[in-house]
This record gives structure tokens, C-alpha cells and sequence, in this order.
């Protein structure tokens, strides 16, 4: 399953506003210069200067392929790839060399950030951190105030992804009308987040904010990394404690693979995830309308996003009850009628039903640089109409997500707990980016999150080894595809590898759920130093699971 804009092209792009369908020549190979070039544009953009950023008008002030921008500025990655909407993510094309000056230093954290997370996970994972009182609040919010702030320093001096100049566009073209975005464009790119691009739009016309606008496009998705963290530490802090909380507060602010989606390409799939994240966390607390709305904008946002909708589907089945589906069913509606209505004017009744299958078929290979087990045999960029063995690698995709669907609910049924729809949504995430076809770079980013969660529900330390692995794979990935400057069918060492650790980490997760799934489920006591579940008042509070709700643990 594609995400919307991204197209499989290299070489090929336009400056028009608005526009996501471009980058039309799919399979092409062509090459282009490398991107640190400073001061030239390779596309012929008019009124483009290094070092400036501006907001985009038409085919002026837009940054090209072969700028590389100075602070507040943007450019594309000089990758040959055609720009589609970032959606789906616009991460199909490899590039030939994005802020190249940064990767060694990226690379470097990395190697230091999982060695510390290995070295940590085994010899301390028993260990009990002590901490004052007092101390508590003021370390939370410096862990979560250095990693913003390291992030906003940062943001200014990378160039970035092309598909912040795609953004960029967007948001200049739904400034000047919201309700007309997809009239007097052609963006494949779902309504939701056309609301966010809106406002930085808006913002971005201002003489005083108009050089940051690579930092304002990429400024909601570093909140959703500071937003995400703290969910997580919320939520672990009425289970594991204090000192274990705020560990994985600090793990997923500093996580390299979060850190290189959200402030390096400038992507939008850490927003994605944090809604991802409220689906889960709110299911399990029992609030399935709200667990609705959230799961519908997400949807809303990128596509991929159906590929949650079944642990929604096995929470309702399992609760036997119509209250519930009438909440769900009725938060869904209304969510995407308030979110397309304003766009709808002057379209077809069916136009958003069109936008998304126009999407879905967009991306006819094996895999789009995802390194899974289609790119490990061999299939990255290969039509998926090709046959392997007896069918076709598009059929082989969608057998694999059946497979993985019948199985995640067949764990949930065995399980008969919410709090199984962590590691539900973890094993349809995992399973469908490892053996779907169509599949682009950044689908498997909630995995990280999502195995945090799983963990913090099912009390299995296993989980915590499979967000560090997941967080590996995940940034090697995207590390890769963001920096190399070979052509995209490069059958390279680091997609070999990265594609056989997310198959053995897939089987190691099947393992995991297995076990988890029939474990015995008894009350326990919170640690000694979490905070309680419910308020004074009686009040649910975030994180915690209804009272009548038992916690299973699983050493």
C-alpha cells in the first residue's frame, strides 16, 4: 500500500504550487548532480538564491534540486527523485547526497546512542533508579526541553528532504485557499494535515517568519517527538516506575531514528505516530469513541494509516457490546465529515474515495526502498506484477497481509485483554511492512513507539529489545535511502542487512506474542515509586486502565 505522493522517479521535477503529481517517468534511472552545489539551480527556477528561504509563489522563490541552503533555508536533496506528496512519503528515490557534512556526525550518535542502549538493557535492566522527589519534574523537563531545543538548533543548518519544498508549496498554496487546495492544484495528499501546512502557511507570509519556513514546516512533527515522549513517560510512570520511565522518555527524545524523520528529512511520520499512539492508549482505557476520532485522523493523514484499523475492529468484537460500536462508528463519521467538508465545495461526492485510489495504486513494485523481505530477495523497484514462484509479487503482498491480519487477531482473541492492542498494533505494523508489497522507507516508524507501549502493558521485557531493534532498522533505513548516492536499484550491503534483521525481528516478535498471548493474567501492585493510577477525584487519569482491567506480567 503507497502513501500519497511519492513518486518512484529520478531525475524528474517541477516548481508548480500545489502540485503532487510530478515525477510521472516511473522506473526511470536518470541521474543528477550532486546536491551540496551551492548558488545553481539545476531545475530553472526563477528568482532562487542560495542561503534564502522564502515562501513559495508559483515557480519562483521555490529551492531545487542542486541547492544546498543555508540556516532557515531548504533544499532538495539533489536527489533525481521526482517529487510527490509527502504523504506516503515522498522517500522513494534515493538521493545523491542530503547535507552530506552531517551524516558522519549522525552516524556517529548512533552508534554511540544503541551501544549505550545495549550496554544498558542488559547489565542495568534489573536495577532500581533512585531519585528525589523533587527532582522528578525538573529531570522530565530538561530531558524533554534539551531534546526540542536540540532539535530547533539543529533544523536550520540541514537542508533537508525535497519533500519540504513540496510542503512548502502546499502550505502556501492552502494559505491562499484552504477550501480550494485540491481545485486549484493536483495534490494527492490527505485533508488532515492540509490543516497544519494552512496555518504555517499563513505564518510563513510574515516578513519576520518567512526565512525559518524550513523550520516552521518542520516544527509540528518536532512537538509530536516532545508529545510522543511524554505520553510514554505518563503512561510508564503508573506502571514501572519513576526511574524506568523516565528512561524511555529519554530513549525515544534521542532515539537516532526519531531524530532523523523529524528534523533532518522533515517528515510528518512522527505527527503520524503520536496520533497512532493516542489510538492505542485510548482503546485500552476504554474510550473507543475517541479512540475512533483519533484512528479516522490519522487515516486522514496518510492512508497507511488503515493498517491499525483492525486492533479498533478486534477491541470492539471482543467487548460484545452495540454501545460501543455505536461511539466508534459515530466518532469515525463525524471526524471525517468536519475534516473534508471544507474541501468538499465544488468537488465530486466521491472525490476523497478517488484521491486514495488513485494513492493506493501509485507505487507498482515489490517495495519502494522499504528493506523487508521483498527488497531482501532482490524485488526493491521491481514491478510487482513480476512473478515470483507461483504468483505475482503484488499477490504475494496481499497474501502476506492476510496472513498477518488472521494471526494478530487470533493472538487477540487468545489474549481476551485491551491491553494486547499494543503489541496487536506492533505485529500489523511489523508484519505488513516486512511482507506487503508497495511499501516505502518510513512505514515502519510507529514500530518504536508501539513496542514501548507493548511493553508497558504487558510487563514482557523482550518488547524493549525490539524497540531498540526496530529503532535500528528503522534508522538504517532511513539513513540510507536519505544519504546514499547510489541508484535505486543498489543491492547493497546495508539494505541486505537491515532487510534480514526486520524479518528475523518479525519472527522474534511472532515468538514474543505468542507467549505473551497465554500468559496468565493476575492484579498486580504498582511499583513503589509511581505515582497512582486514579486522582483524588476518582478520575481516569492518562495511562491508566480501568479498574476492572487486570495487568498481565510477563518476566
Amino acid at each position: 500500500m503507497g502513501g500519497p505522493g511519492q513518486r518512484p522517479s529520478d531525475g524528474q521535477t517541477t516548481g508548480n504550487r500545489g502540485t503532487g503529481n510530478v515525477g510521472q517517468d516511473q522506473g526511470t534511472t536518470n541521474q543528477t548532480t550532486n546536491s551540496s552545489t551551492e548558488g545553481t539551480s539545476t531545475s530553472g527556477d526563477k528568482g532562487v538564491t542560495a542561503g534564502n528561504d522564502t515562501s513559495a509563489s508559483g515557480d519562483s522563490g521555490a529551492a531545487r534540486d542542486g541547492q544546498h541552503r543555508g540556516p532557515g533555508g531548504m533544499s532538495g536533496n539533489g536527489s533525481g527523485m521526482g517529487m510527490g506528496g509527502p504523504g506516503g512519503s515522498m522517500g522513494g528515490g534515493r538521493s545523491v547526497n542530503s547535507s552530506s557534512a552531517y551524516a558522519t556526525p549522525l552516524a556517529i550518535f548512533a552508534a554511540l546512542f544503541f551501544g549505550a542502549f545495549v550496554f544498558i538493557a542488559y547489565r542495568f535492566r534489573a536495577r532500581e533508579w533512585k531519585l528525589g522527589e523533587r527532582n522528578r519534574g525538573l529531570m522530565l523537563w530538561t530531558v524533554l526541553g534539551v531534546g526540542f531545543f536540540l532539535r530547533m538548533a539543529i533544523a536550520p543548518w540541514i537542508s533537508g528532504h525535497m519533500d519540504l519544498m513540496l510542503f512548502r508549496n502546499w502550505a502556501t498554496t492552502a494559505a491562499d485557499s484552504l477550501s480550494g487546495f485540491y481545485t486549484n492544484g493536483s495534490s494527492d495528499y490527505p485533508p488532515f494535515y492540509i490543516y497544519i501546512l494552512y496555518v504555517i502557511g499563513k505564518i510563513g507570509t510574515t516578513d519576520a517568519f518567512s526565512p525559518y519556513m524550513s523550520v516552521l514546516l518542520r516544527l509540528p512533527n518536532i512537538l509530536a517527538d516532545i508529545v510522543t515522549a511524554y505520553m510514554l513517560y505518563r503512561l510508564a510512570s503508573k506502571r514501572v516506575g519513576y526511574g524506568i520511565s523516565l528512561g524511555l522518555a529519554i530513549f525515544y527524545v534521542f532515539n537516532p531514528a526519531v531524530f532523523i524523520n523529524s528534523t533532518f528529512w522533515g517528515q510528518v511520520d512522527s505527527f503520524f505516530t503520536m496520533l497512532i499512539v493516542g489510538v492505542v492508549v485510548l482503546l485500552v482505557e476504554n474510550r473507543m469513541g475517541w479512540s475512533a476520532v483519533l484512528f479516522m485522523v490519522a487515516v486522514l493523514m496518510k492512508p497507511q494509516g488503515i493498517i491499525y484499523g483492525p486492533v479498533l475492529f478486534f477491541e470492539l468484537l471482543r467487548q460484545r457490546k452495540i454501545q460501543p460500536w455505536l461511539m466508534a462508528i459515530g466518532g469515525a463519521v463525524v471526524t471525517t465529515i468536519l475534516v473534508i467538508l471544507p474541501f468538499s465545495w465544488g468537488q465530486e461526492p466521491l472525490w476523497l474515495l478517488d484521491l486514495y485510489k488513485g494513492t493506493v495504486g501509485e507505487y507498482p513494485y515489490a517495495s519502494v526502498n522499504a528493506y523487508n523481505f521483498f527488497a531482501l530477495i532482490g524485488g526493491n523497484y521491481t514491478q510487482d506484477t513480476t512473478t515470483l514462484f507461483l504468483f505475482s509479487y503484488h499477490t504475494w503482498g496481499m497474501i502476506g497481509i492476510v496472513l498477518v491480519t488472521l494471526f494478530t487477531w487470533w493472538m487477540y482473541i487468545r489474549s481476551r485483554k485491551p491491553q494486547f492492542a499494543a503489541a496487536a498494533a506492533l505485529v500489523l505494523i511489523a508484519g505488513v511492512f516486512t511482507f506487503a508489497s508497495s511499501m516505502h522507507e518510513r512505514y515502519l516508524f510507529p514500530a518504536a513507539a508501539l513496542a514501548v507501549l507493548a511493553y508497558l502493558y504487558l510487563r514482557d521485557r523482550r518488547f524493549l529489545w525490539l524497540a531498540g531493534g526496530f529503532s535500528l532498522t528503522i534508522f538504517l533505513n532511513t539513513f540510507d535511502i536519505f544519504y546514499s548516492s547510489n541508484s535505486r536499484d543498489q543491492y547493497g550491503i546495508i539494505l541486505c542487512v537491515t532487510s534480514l534483521l526486520n524479518v528475523l525481528l518479525f519472527g522474534y516478535l511472532v515468538k514474543v506474542v505468542w507467549d505473551c498471548s497465554k500468559s496468565t493474567t493476575i492484579e498486580t501492585t504498582p511499583p513503589k515509586d509511581t505515582v497512582p493510577s486514579e486522582l483524588a477525584s476518582g478520575k481516569l487519569t492518562w495511562g491508566a486502565s480501568s479498574p476492572s482491567v487486570n495487568t498481565t506480567i510477563e518476566s
